[in-house]
């Protein structure tokens, strides 16, 4: 039984998505520490970025793919900003803003570098999406 929404495979169903090293996301998050839910893992179990939906305005980066993805915007977040390592970045800098993956709570949040990022530090932002889950629902448009 798959934990990612319905329709996400018509979506982004293309071979182009498909990722076929596995092991390089698991290697990842071993890398960065963290625990991440069932949602997450099987989406870049699966899937392999990155990606670009024109409603909400953040590339989705891939976990290790590129050069800029989550495991390297994460490093930088965690030794430039003092993210502690339950927080993964998700998207690319837009407008001095990023998305932002709490991996203890699996709430993802908008933070923007204009004191937004000293909120979420002080765990005082209000998440965007309670879930990955809806993230990727409402980011997929599915």
């Amino acid at each position: 039984m798959s934990n990612l929404p319905d329709k996400l495979n018509e979506v982004i169903g293309e071979d182009i998505y498909k990722r076929e090293d596995k092991i390089a996301v698991t290697n990842s998050l071993a890398r960065l520490n963290v625990a991440v839910s069932d949602t997450f893992e099987e989406f870049y179990q699966l899937y392999e970025g990155p990606f670009w939906e024109e409603h909400i305005p953040f590339e989705l980066l891939d976990i290790v793919e590129d050069v800029n993805n989550i495991e390297s915007s994460t490093q930088i977040s965690r030794n430039e900003h003092g993210f502690p390592n339950k927080f993964l970045v998700l998207s690319s800098m837009s407008a001095n803003a990023v998305l932002v993956l709490d991996t203890k709570t699996d709430k993802v949040y908008t933070v923007n570098f204009e004191g937004e990022d000293e909120l979420l530090l002080k765990e005082e932002l209000e998440e965007t999406w309670r879930t990955f889950f809806d993230f990727l629902r409402d980011y997929f448009n599915c």
